[in-house]
């Protein structure tokens, strides 16, 4: 290698190592932010009492927006989403024995989502470490969030005993909702009982409402 080769080689290289020193320089003072990526699960944290209605979901037309999955915490993302829904199977009215019976199972749409699922985005607490009153299950008050043809369903998070926090199920509670389906299942069936309704009583099957049309 000439002197004049080496001279060009050792000057490229100075330049080299002169533009990766701004590089690092540049980087330092601008901290490139990190990907976003789903919140770990926290150690220690409590879980609900039930993953599912504590009164089961069974009529056909209700489960059609609400299907039988297991409910997953709100994972904290603002999601793009099509319909949420509330199901429930434990409905109840004013009813006389004749025409209507009750337990009432029913969906509803919920006509504002945001407010609650802005609530359902919350933590759930740190198990408590103090002895958690006895009491019945806590309900796990879920809901139903379509996207995309997937449905999720999602519990409220809970506090450190395992019940709906206070925010949560308030959230839950004042939900503005539109009634879509809503059935007596206490209605009774002649076949069972050898009742004969005559055309002007209680039809044989259970009472439905569906407004979803």
């Amino acid at each position: 290698m000439t002197g004049a080769t080496r001279r060009r080689a050792v000057r490229r290289l100075s330049l080299g190592l002169a533009f990766a020193s701004v590089i690092i320089a540049l980087a330092a003072c601008f901290p490139l932010e990190p990907a976003p990526s789903p919140s770990p699960t926290r150690s220690g944290a409590a879980s609900p009492a039930a993953v599912a209605p504590l009164a089961p979901l069974v009529v056909p037309a209700v489960l059609n927006y609400c299907p039988l999955v297991d409910a997953v915490h709100y994972s904290g993302y603002p999601l793009p989403i099509d319909e949420v829904y509330i199901c429930r199977a434990d409905g109840t009215h004013d009813t006389d024995g004749t025409t209507s019976y009750g337990p009432w199972e029913s969906a509803w749409r919920v006509d504002h989502p945001e407010g609650l699922l802005l609530a359902y985005r919350r933590p759930d607490a740190m198990k408590s470490r103090t002895v958690c009153s006895s009491h019945p299950r806590a309900d796990p008050l879920i809901v139903w969030v379509h996207r995309n043809g997937v449905t999720t369903a999602y519990y409220a998070p809970v506090d450190g005993c395992g019940a709906p926090s206070s925010a949560a199920a308030a959230a839950y509670a004042h939900a503005q909702r539109t009634l879509l389906v809503e059935v007596d299942r206490g209605a009774p069936d002649p076949s069972k009982t050898g009742a004969v309704p005559r055309p002007s009583s209680t039809p044989s099957t259970p009472s439905t409402k569906d407004s979803s049309g």
